[in-house]
């Protein structure tokens, strides 16, 4: 007997649809970014990675290596 699939989840061709609909959309003219959260992960790890060379930087200066 074959697996069916639940009732709750959408068919295979609403999937497929939604696929191609999110495909089409594009993101904004020069944003390298299709998920804003992506964005936002990546400022803060520069972020953290700048703070932490800067600090790094001053501990170091002030201990004379």
């Amino acid at each position: 007997m074959p697996i069916r699939r639940p009732s709750f989840l959408p068919s295979l061709d609403d999937l497929e649809q939604q696929a191609q609909d999110r495909s089409a959309h594009r993101a904004a003219p020069g944003s390298q970014f299709d998920h804003p959260t992506a964005k936002y992960v990546l400022i803060a790890v520069l972020a953290v990675t700048v703070l932490a060379h800067v600090i790094g930087g001053i501990v170091f200066a002030i201990v004379g290596f």
